[in-house]
């Protein structure tokens, strides 16, 4: 600072050098607050659905990161902000700027959330398989049924017998191509279908019968859950790096304050 005796506490500037004041900000309290809740809520969720108690630490850690570049971001911004329009020496670079800032933390927050959902959805799966007795068998479709849900997503799957039995399936991941209508679908699956199958005996429902490709159902939802973590833990740090550079480059967007001018303004005053 400047070193000027400010007799007005209230002031946010300095009289002086222009340079901005920092304040303590009254809101501090409610963020950790916030963060307390955050992880509460992350913390019965992981307990809820038995995932690994390793995400707990994750998501605070995640929390606690989230929070310091909110502040970070927070305090940059304060000190590169204007005192007036006319302090934007280029305001082609401001907006360029200004909108790689919006994008990447829309895009931040769209990996966290995507990436999250997805390693969820394989590891549930994953752990539903994992250790369970299955064998290989021949579903034989009867009939095939397509249903829209009530929030406009699709559901295809079939019944059928598999060793003199009826059993029920999921076709989506048997079918290349998701079909418009039943017409389609009973195209693509006719009555008399013969598909190889997983067949999981002590499981119930229509996660008894799994398609057969290849790889047994628990090792691919194993493969699909790491691959969720590393691309989505990828892209968090790419978009985390992208708000840095951005922020570094934002106060290039203002006019940068004379040294010399503000002391000899100083000592005038």
């Amino acid at each position: 600072m400047c070193g000027l005796d400010l007799t007005d506490p209230s002031a946010a500037v300095c009289p002086a050098c222009a340079a901005r004041f920092v304040t303590p900000s009254p809101r501090s309290g409610k963020i950790w607050i916030a963060a307390l809740l955050q992880f509460a809520l992350f913390a019965v969720f992981i307990l809820l659905f038995k995932l690994p108690k390793i995400m707990i630490a994750f998501s605070a850690g995640l929390i606690l990161v989230g929070i310091a570049l909110s502040a970070w971001a927070k305090s940059k911004a304060a000190a590169a902000r204007p005192t007036s329009r006319a302090a934007i020496a280029r305001p082609l670079l401001f907006k360029i700027v200004s909108l790689a800032i919006a994008l990447s933390s829309l895009a931040l927050v769209a990996t966290l959330l995507f990436s999250f959902v997805a390693f969820l959805n394989s590891w549930t799966r994953w752990h539903t398989y994992e250790g369970e007795p299955y064998h290989r068998a021949e579903f034989q479709v009867k009939h095939a049924y397509y249903q829209r849900g009530s929030k406009g997503g699709v559901y295809i799957y079939a019944s059928g017998m598999v060793e003199n039995q009826s059993e029920w399936m999921n076709l989506q991941s048997f079918v290349p191509t998701l079909p418009h209508n039943q017409a389609e679908l009973d195209s693509a699956v006719p009555a008399g279908t013969s598909i190889p199958i997983y067949l999981f005996p002590n499981l119930k429902g229509r996660m008894r019968v799994q398609v057969y490709q290849g790889t047994p159902p628990a090792e691919a939802y194993r493969n699909s859950a790491m691959n969720a973590l590393h691309y989505g833990l990828s892209g968090l740090a790419l978009c985390a790096a992208l708000l840095f550079i951005v922020f570094r480059v934002r106060p290039l967007c203002f006019v940068q304050p004379d040294p010399q001018f503000q002391q000899s303004s100083f000592g005038q005053t």
